[in-house]
């Protein structure tokens, strides 16, 4: 998120005022959401569901603030925050991958 955060700040500095501050406030709800989920997805086996939610919601809200925020001045300035963001979310989404991978050999063997 820290990530997230600091690409969102470069972006908002050439914006009107407050910009960062009302991303902050969507970032607030995505984080509420996500802890506010995870009750249900223990209890329905959804951890999978669950532990990707911070990752993909971050990046397509933060591509929707951009698209906001576009204009001809810094449609350059955008595009390179917006591709560095999705580089570092497919990153993660695959780390994150992995460990749900291991965890299940994990089970799986401690269940023998």
């Amino acid at each position: 998120m820290t990530f997230v955060q600091k690409e969102v700040y470069e972006v908002t500095e050439t914006a009107k005022c407050g910009k960062f501050g009302d991303f902050q406030e969507l970032l607030h709800d995505i984080k509420q959401y996500h802890n506010d989920f995870f009750d249900i997805a223990i209890k329905e086996s959804g951890v999978g569901e669950w532990i990707f939610s911070i990752p993909n919601l971050c990046m397509f809200m933060v591509m929707g603030f951009f698209a906001g925020l576009k204009t001809e001045e810094n449609e350059d300035l955008i595009e390179s925050h917006a591709n560095e963001i999705h580089e570092m979310t497919m990153n993660t989404v695959a780390v994150l991958s992995d460990f749900l991978k291991d965890m299940e050999v994990i089970i799986n063997e401690s269940q023998c």
